[in-house]
């Protein structure tokens, strides 16, 4: 250890003698020494270990400390971006999806979204999109009924033009007639009926008393023949009532009355539109059928009789008659002359697909449902008048919400004289029964009944029922050129 100090001592007494010109120890006066570099420079060469190890002690602590803060603000950035990354991997475990399923409320699920997680969602995605298509599907053939082709077609042309309203007016009636017959719809006997069933009963009183007419007999043979005639009279009443479900006549469930009602030239809107009212009636008849179905005849059954039927049309814009695929001569002109060219008419624009997915707006201003007609369905309203028995009006309403998309929104009760009724022929039973009056809206898809529209209707309601889920329609195709 002396060894080293005598060194450590060396080193200092040859550093504070270095830089004094002329040598000399540090006794002597300082104050006048100066500074010699080329002394210094010479020291430094005679001793480059000492000179080296003093740069090493000075200079090493201070790299030594910049190395350093450069590799602890490499550690810091590194460990910040693990956490980062770990804050990442814990968002995705704890990530919130939304999963909104047909007829229930949104739902909020938190867990790891990844592949499976994806492909599951993706599968359940299908598989829903296929119930709603097959959804839409079953609600167009409910919708629709078997209602494939109309009663009677309504283009008009040249050939037809004095003729079709006629003919689809004489369709329309049978067409009902023959819904009524089959719901077992029916009337009491006719007066002239009554008369002649009456008439035949007293020739064959008067022939038992052995009598040669009324005059003859005694007031006590009147008096049994008045009691035979009463008899008779009930007894065809209840007949005609056995075999009924329920009275109605094709008077009373408002069709058309005159063909005229199509106008001149006839228009293929208004005589669509006699068709269009026919299927809203026959779902009424339908509905009442149902409720009726389980009782033997109208005196047990829970609709007792239609006093009438009134469907509100459309309010459709005034557009010019006919729209046609063929010209039709305008009343009073003349026809051109056979053989000479007519001009065929331009092909009409097409028009924009219905979108099955797209959002129907609602106006509870207008009804109780808040349905009003847009682009995907027309909503129609008939007011029905119905006798009902009282104790069974709940089975009525049902029967009428069962069928075709009908919601009742209004209904007024009152009393009815059933005695009254009887003394006209309709036997309602013993049960009390009220008067019914309905509002019943009924809603029609627009994808199925627009499709049987013509031209001028679709034009005014914008669609010609294609949708976006149909296949394009194919190009049309063109003649080859020579």
């Amino acid at each position: 250890m002396s060894a080293i100090s005598d060194a450590i001592q060396k080193v200092r007494d040859s550093l504070s003698s270095l830089g004094k010109r002329g040598g000399g120890s540090s006794s002597e006066g300082s104050s006048g020494s100066k500074f010699d570099p080329k002394l210094v420079l010479t020291w430094v060469k005679s001793h480059p270990v000492i000179v080296a190890s003093i740069t090493v002690m000075v200079v090493a602590p201070v790299a030594a400390w910049w190395i350093s803060s450069d590799i602890y603000s490499a550690r810091d950035e590194a460990a910040t971006k693990r956490v980062q990354e770990m804050a990442a991997l814990e968002k995705f475990e704890k990530s919130s999806v939304e999963i909104a399923l047909p007829g229930l409320a949104a739902e909020q699920k938190v867990g790891v979204v990844n592949e499976n997680t994806v492909l599951a969602y993706r599968k359940l995605a299908d598989r829903l999109r296929a119930d709603a298509q097959a959804i839409q599907k079953t609600a167009l053939a409910h919708n629709q009924q078997g209602r494939g082709k109309l009663v009677k077609d309504v283009t008009v042309t040249r050939e037809n033009v004095n003729l079709i309203a006629e003919e689809v007016f004489d369709a329309v009636q049978a067409r009902a007639a023959t819904d009524l017959k089959e719901a077992r719809a029916g009337k009491p006997p006719t007066d002239q009926s009554l008369i002649e069933q009456l008439q035949r009963r007293q020739d064959q009183f008067i022939a038992a008393e052995r009598k040669a007419d009324r005059k003859s007999l005694n007031e006590e043979q009147l008096g049994r023949l008045q009691r035979s005639l009463v008899d008779k009279r009930l007894q065809l009443y209840a007949d005609a009532a056995a075999n009924t479900s329920f009275y109605a006549d094709i008077a009373d469930i408002g069709m058309p009355s005159l063909p005229t009602e199509a106008g001149t030239p006839p228009s293929e809107t208004k005589m669509f539109l006699w068709q269009w009212r026919l299927w809203v009636v026959e779902d009424v008849l339908n509905a009442i059928s149902a409720a009726n179905k389980p009782y033997r005849s109208v005196v047990d059954a829970p609709v007792k009789r239609v006093l009438s039927i009134s469907v509100k049309e459309d309010i459709l814009p005034k557009v010019a008659a006919p729209a046609a695929t063929e010209e039709v001569p305008a009343e009073g002109s003349t026809p051109p002359a056979e053989g000479a060219e007519v001009a065929a008419a331009a092909p009409a624009p097409a028009l924009p697909p219905l979108d099955p997915k797209a959002v129907v707006a609602y106006d509870f201003a207008k009804s109780m449902t808040g349905r009003v007609s847009n682009a995907m369905y027309d909503v129609r309203f008939a007011t029905v008048r119905l006798v009902v028995a009282t104790s069974m009006i709940p089975e009525v309403l049902n029967a009428i919400a069962r069928q075709n998309f009908m919601t009742v929104i209004s209904m007024d009760v009152r009393p009815t004289d059933a005695f009254e009724a009887a003394d006209e022929g309709y036997i309602y039973g013993a049960a009390p029964v009220s008067e019914l009056r309905l509002t019943i809206e009924s809603v029609w898809l627009r994808p199925w009944l627009a499709k049987l529209m013509p031209r001028e209707l679709q034009t005014l309601k914008g669609t010609d029922g294609r949708t976006t889920d149909d296949p394009a329609p194919s190009a049309p195709a063109t003649e080859p050129t020579t």
